[in-house]
């Protein structure tokens, strides 16, 4: 069964070693506004909120919006056709290969950060 979006989001917060009283101190969010989106309860989450533990948590909001049910994966698909032309001709392993290459980038260029910030 796929992870909830409640699921999903407490999961978040404990790896972050964070409290319900963290997360309202941080983003607004109530304690009880967060705890019934944790328990699966509210129906139709805001995506104002939703954006706020996204920043929050450092994780992607179209994660957060796809498991609340504001994004399918057609979505998506259209989202990145417009970012990358012709990407919908690539198989998913050849997408994994182009991301992983995007990371690796990301990495050297914060270690060049990093060791300039050293000097």
């Amino acid at each position: 069964m796929a992870e909830t979006l409640g699921q999903y989001l407490k999961t978040m917060r404990i790896q972050n070693n964070l409290s319900t009283r963290d997360v309202e101190k941080e983003t607004g969010i109530t304690i009880s506004q967060l705890s019934r989106l944790e328990c699966n309860i509210t129906r139709n989450p805001s995506p104002k909120a939703l954006k706020k533990l996204a920043l929050f948590y450092n994780i992607k909001l179209t994660d957060l919006f796809q498991k609340a049910g504001y994004l399918g994966p057609e979505d998506i698909d259209a989202y990145m056709e417009t970012c990358f032309k012709g990407i919908e001709k690539l198989s998913l392993e050849d997408r994994k290969q182009i991301q992983n290459q995007i990371d690796y980038l990301i990495y050297q260029h914060e270690k060049e950060r990093e060791g300039q910030n050293d000097l």
